[in-house]
């Protein structure tokens, strides 16, 4: 690997206690509503239309434009980008997006509760959606642990070292992803809602990482 790629992979990784972050924030501060991505909103949503409820399908539906909004934002701004790195972009959305969160009372609807976290994780998966070539999610896991367990497999039964870097990959960011979850358990312990806070410091770690990505990647290009 080379030191390039290996700085991609660290700057990947450093952003998946961010995702662990907000995935158990949620889960366990707003009546376990999962704001980082969209399948359980939108089940919810038709759901809550077929049943009759009008408000609770209004919610979700803003909730669902919320986390669109994130993706169109972050494909047009990855346009303007080119030439530099849109990645700093998400960071500094996943530090207002913590915020804006702690601010939220605990008395607000779960799912609107979540509009900053919907928008701010559909940023950071676009902005750090692969590195070293494998393409993976740093908000959310389900793909992650196929690929981790399926390069795992292949590799017992063939050996093949690409198979074992794939394991190796998915792995990190799992761990990465599960850190946070850990991290964000005990600081909400401590502080409740207002543990959001402590999600800053990781994701600054995260830009910090990112910068070094994009150092690594400059001298590579100029051969220094």
């Amino acid at each position: 690997m080379s030191r390039q790629n290996r700085t991609a992979v660290v700057a990947h990784h450093s952003m998946a206690p961010v995702g662990g972050f907000f995935g158990i924030y949620a889960l366990l501060n707003r009546s376990e509503t999962f704001g980082s991505s969209e399948t359980a909103n939108l089940i919810f949503m038709i759901a809550a239309g077929l049943g009759g409820s009008v408000t609770e399908f209004a919610i979700r539906f803003c909730a669902m434009l919320v986390y669109i909004g994130g993706i169109v934002f972050a494909t047009l701004i990855s346009r303007r980008f080119r030439d530099r790195d849109f990645r700093y972009v998400a960071v500094v959305i996943d530090i207002a997006a913590c915020l804006v969160l702690a601010r939220i009372p605990a008395d607000t609807d779960p799912v609107l509760a979540l509009y900053p976290m919907f928008f701010a994780a559909a940023v950071q998966w676009l902005a750090f959606t692969q590195a070293d070539g494998f393409s993976s999610s740093t908000v959310f896991s389900t793909n992650n642990v196929r690929q981790c367990f399926a390069g795992l497999t292949e590799y017992i039964c063939d050996r093949d070292p690409k198979q074992l870097a794939l394991f190796r990959f998915f792995a990190g960011t799992l761990i990465c992803f599960h850190a946070g979850v850990v991290f964000c358990w005990f600081c909400m312990k401590a502080w409740g809602l207002k543990s959001i806070y402590a999600c800053i410091p990781l994701a600054v770690w995260g830009g910090i990482a990112t910068w070094l990505d994009r150092r690594a990647e400059t001298r590579d290009d100029t051969g220094k």
